[in-house]
């Protein structure tokens, strides 16, 4: 795999056919993410059991179920959509007769004159101009298309609702039931939201690993505690952009990732990555900067939104952001990420220093590939924090361990039977990443592993050997 950095896309209208699957994932989708704020489980079941059929052996794709969260929205629009001019006067509100239908108590318990309202990704702009109880008159600010069922915010206002509403919950269920890889939890506030999520998977069985979306700025401000807790974060630049001024989301950005990086936890950054090639085969220039940029930041996945899920060139996307992180990632400055490492104060795991002598090591010995072996996926998780330039080959007997995988930066991971001795665990490895043809003979590799075999936690072992 040329490419280390993970792509992540949105599935939706425009690939919802075997063969569009198909494409995505010889495109270089890593991650499916399903979307529970749009379509039905009746449709993601038909989605995952293509994923599930057509994803390779080795590096496998991840199914990445995305909870919808207290999000305020408008209703329902006749013939789907709305078009909306600066200075036109309209109501909103829970009255059938509004020109936008807005029901969500909480939201409407904001509502005051003056009220400044963003509508989707902030492109419309309406201001309350009176009050009132089922229908507030409003004049647009700035015009654009008005969507069915699209995102609604007051500016300056926090809504301190629940992570998951009943809807999350029924979802969460589904998701469970259809084997997830990934679960997403929206506007996280507290460390405490993904710990209740945790307990709710662990109590229905399931192993998904969680995806703290940081979309708030009380997310930002309790930003350490929640990626202690959670296991992947998402830069969710798009709710975040409402949250505070579009010149603060860079630097959010840049920070969220660093904390993540200095962490060991993977990033994934997100919403509006190539939004133009929506409508056109070719990204803006700053488009792709920002990817680039991102890439050079230190991201682990990049992910993709209404580009793949309704855009007109859904694998024109893939192919596009896998080039530019193809040509992104060779000048990534891996000693800065090392004195982040140093600086940080931070006191390290067995498992942590055991993952930067195999990337010191490499350094030296330019092995063909580092080959780690895993019960949960934290030993190539931390390898892949020190961004070593050879391949990370992850064996593993976990199923749900060797999806996972798919998310993590440099990582193909690749199934194996459960080890009954360390040598025979490191034996069997090697043999089937050779049988993939992602090893030959001769090759030297650096290994990691545990003594004793398929015990978490026990990463002890470093060794180099040559392919036999």
């Amino acid at each position: 795999m040329k490419r280390r950095t993970k792509i992540i896309c949105t599935l939706g209208p425009s690939v919802d056919s075997r063969e569009k699957i198909k494409s995505l994932i010889e495109a270089g989708m890593n991650v499916a993410r399903l979307n529970c704020s749009h379509g039905s489980w009746e449709q993601r079941q038909r989605w995952i059991g293509w994923i599930r059929e057509l994803s390779p052996e080795l590096a496998p794709v991840a199914v990445l179920v995305d909870l919808q969260g207290p999000k305020f929205r408008i209703g329902a629009i006749p013939n789907g959509d709305m078009t909306v001019v600066a200075g036109q006067n309209l109501t909103i509100g829970p009255s059938p007769q509004c020109d936008l239908l807005i029901e969500q108590k909480d939201i409407l318990a904001a509502f005051s004159t003056g009220a400044r309202l963003l509508l989707g990704d902030g492109q419309v702009e309406i201001k309350l101009t009176a009050g009132g109880t089922d229908s507030f008159p409003a004049k647009v600010v700035t015009g654009g298309l008005v969507k069915s069922r699209q995102g609604v915010t007051v500016v300056g206002k926090v809504f301190e609702s629940p992570c998951l509403t009943p809807k999350d919950l029924e979802d969460l269920q589904q998701a469970i039931l259809n084997e997830a890889d990934i679960i997403a939890l929206s506007y996280v506030h507290h460390a405490q939201d993904v710990r209740e999520l945790r307990r709710m998977v662990t109590r229905l069985g399931s192993q998904a690993v969680l995806c703290a979306k940081i979309e708030t700025r009380e997310a930002v401000r309790n930003l350490d505690e929640i990626i202690r807790a959670t296991d992947l974060v998402m830069v969710a630049r798009g709710d975040l952009g409402l949250q505070m001024e579009a010149e603060e989301v860079p630097l959010a950005q840049k920070r969220i990732i660093e904390r993540c990086s200095v962490a060991g936890k993977p990033v994934v950054t997100a919403t509006q990555m190539l939004e133009s090639m929506i409508n056109s085969p070719r990204p803006t220039r700053a488009e792709a900067s920002d990817v680039a940029n991102a890439i050079l930041d230190g991201t682990d996945a990049v992910m993709l939104s209404g580009e793949t899920a309704s855009g007109n060139f859904p694998i024109e996307c893939v192919r596009t952001m896998a080039r530019i992180a193809e040509k992104a990632e060779p000048i990534f400055d891996r000693a800065r990420l090392e004195r982040r490492f140093h600086d940080s104060g931070l006191e390290s795991s067995h498992t942590e220093a055991v993952a930067f002598a195999v990337s010191e090591l490499a350094k030296l010995l330019k092995p063909a590939a580092i080959v780690t072996t895993t019960t949960s996926g934290q030993t190539a998780r931390l390898v892949s924090k020190f961004r070593p330039k050879c391949p990370i080959l992850c064996a593993t007997w976990s199923e749900s361990t060797c999806r996972q995988m798919a998310a993590v930066w440099g990582v193909e991971a690749v199934m194996v039977s459960q080890p009954e001795s360390t040598d025979g665990n490191i034996e069997q490895a090697l043999d089937v990443l050779t049988r993939k043809h992602r090893l030959k003979l001769g090759d030297q590799v650096i290994l990691t592993a545990g003594v004793p075999a398929g015990v978490p936690g026990h990463t002890n072992l470093i060794l180099t050997q040559q392919v036999k």
